[in-house]
């Protein structure tokens, strides 16, 4: 017998997306019939196989509501009346999901702004909600933050996401409507995790499927899961989670080699491809995202990639089947927002000499999937942390880029300066620009005293590099003498530029700080360009 109640976003508290039919849906006894109420209007349905789902009509925006939802007929209680339950706090507005790895999951607590932000008035209309990060049934697991809704100044709010927060921050003043905001992130988990195993059957992307079957061969199963229940324990204790978090607030390069001796003298419990790893195709997608599909939403918020640069060559074709996933799961073409990796050179024993080809891969995705559109942080990355710390900005990018694609702002300059066309004459290459507004604009270089500790290597990119810029023929880089900004237009002058095509690349390294921005101040992304 299946208990009446409704899935686990429906709690006292809950936002609803405006303008949209209201899907509702949940568990209950077969040969029942559940209806849901809310506003004056109603939806009934019968539970099959013990499942039932309601579609309430799409409603504008709303606060203080209250939702009744009844089970009658074959889930009575004992004195036979219908099951009832309450629903109070319910909103009516606008409704989106924050998915991703670490760099989405970015708690607030972590957030080189978050004492400021912690001083700001309080937002009534901010609701959050965290999925419980679970890999799998019966985890031990503190998840007191998660799976329920909670607003500012609780418990819950200095660990959740803080780009999806920065963009319900952002976007709600100019709304006017209460804003939902869905965690529904991991730290290091790739894409192909976050999608239905059936996705992943085509080529080239068979090849993450293809990597499961043999990390398993020959091993068993419930080997494989004891392993993953012991290391899971021990990473979710609490002095690792102190320890872990440490690392996260960011820790210099010197403490980062002590960190990794130390793991390698003090090795905790390996946690093995398998059953019950995280990352396994299809995981969380099955138990964290399922559990919220198919939630009337607006749109996703995405921030992920840096797990998946081992096969940076594919994540086009990757990125691109988990967004058909998402809109054929949630049964709705939902816009997707994302921002393009960071930069960063060295952090533990990783680097990112993949981010290059990982970020061209990422810009392919929104050029060729409609309603897909890109945030570029090249100025906000640090060389030796993968998790840039000012991530309010990462939010405020986002919010700017909804209000120009998603809520109608038509004439906002809400995108990167975007590299259109090229001329040459003599020693100098003219490069021009669209989303510009009234002109670019270069910022002053970081103080050295304010920058991070760069060590010589290949990260800092060719030494004929100038403000991002490589000009090269037939595979030699030329030096640039000269970089001027003119307008929508930067000049080149490059000594040593002869007859015959050359090759433009700006900020196609792993790791730089971009310093080339537009009237809306956001920065110039890399692009790659033959020019004749």
């Amino acid at each position: 017998m299946n208990a009446f109640r409704p899935a686990i976003l429906f709690q006292d508290g809950c936002v609803l997306q405006r303008s949209k039919p209201i899907t509702v849906w949940g568990e209950g006894r077969g040969g029942a019939r559940v209806t849901v109420t809310l506003a004056g209007a109603s939806a009934s349905c019968q539970v099959k196989d013990g499942k039932w789902e309601c579609i309430l009509p799409a409603m504008e925006a709303a606060r203080e509501l209250t939702m009744e939802l009844v089970c009658a007929g074959g889930g009575q209680d004992a004195e036979g009346e219908p099951e009832r339950i309450t629903l109070r706090h319910v909103s009516v507005g606008e409704v989106w999901m924050a998915g991703g790895q670490s760099n989405m999951e970015y708690f607030l607590r972590y957030d080189a702004q978050w004492e400021d932000t912690q001083c700001l008035p309080k937002n009534e209309d901010i609701h959050m909600f965290n999925v419980a990060r679970i890999s799998y049934e019966g985890q031990k697991k503190d998840v007191s933050d998660s799976d329920h809704w909670f607003g500012e100044g609780d418990a819950a709010w200095e660990t959740f996401s803080a780009p999806g927060y920065s963009f319900a921050r952002s976007i709600q003043p100019i709304l006017g409507v209460p804003v939902g905001i869905i965690g529904c992130n991991w730290g290091g988990s790739t894409a192909a995790t976050w999608m239905d195993e059936s996705y992943l059957e085509p080529e080239p992307i068979h090849a993450y499927l293809r990597d499961y079957e043999d990390a398993v061969r020959g091993k068993d199963p419930e080997r494989l899961k004891e392993q993953a229940r012991i290391a899971n324990d021990w990473e979710n204790s609490p002095e690792r989670e102190t320890a872990w978090a440490g690392v996260m607030y960011g820790i210099s390069r010197q403490e980062q080699r002590e960190w990794i001796r130390h793991e390698k003298q003090c090795p905790g419990p390996e946690n093995p491809m398998g059953p019950y790893c995280m990352n396994r195709p299809g995981r969380l997608y099955h138990m964290m995202l399922e559990r919220i599909i198919p939630y009337s939403m607006r749109g996703v918020l995405w921030y992920q990639g840096e797990t998946d640069e081992c096969h940076s060559d594919m994540y086009d074709s990757l990125f691109s089947a988990m967004i058909r996933c998402f809109r054929d799961s949630f049964r709705q073409e939902l816009p997707f927002l994302f921002v393009q990796l960071a930069p960063y050179g060295q952090w533990l024993e990783g680097n990112g000499l993949q981010y290059p080809e990982l970020r061209r891969r990422q810009e392919m995705v929104s050029r060729r999937v409609p309603d897909v559109h890109m945030v570029s942080i090249m100025d906000l990355g640090m060389y030796e942390d993968i998790h840039p710390k000012h991530k309010m900005e990462v939010g405020e990018r986002l919010a700017l880029l909804a209000r120009g694609k998603i809520y109608g702002e038509t004439e906002l300059l809400c995108e990167s300066p975007e590299f259109s066309e090229a001329q040459r004459e003599g020693d100098e290459i003219r490069l021009r620009f669209d989303r510009t507004g009234m002109g670019l604009w270069e910022a002053e270089p970081v103080p050295e005293a304010e920058a991070e500790a760069e060590e010589p290597s290949v990260f800092t990119g060719p030494r004929e590099m100038k403000d991002g810029f490589v000009v090269s023929q037939n595979g030699v880089p030329l030096p640039i003498r000269e970089v001027s900004l003119q307008g929508r237009e930067v000049a080149l002058k490059v000594d040593g530029l002869t007859e015959g095509p050359c090759q433009v690349d700006f900020a196609q390294v792993p790791y730089i700080r971009v310093r080339i921005y537009n009237e809306a101040d956001l920065p110039m992304k890399p692009f790659s360009a033959t020019v004749y």
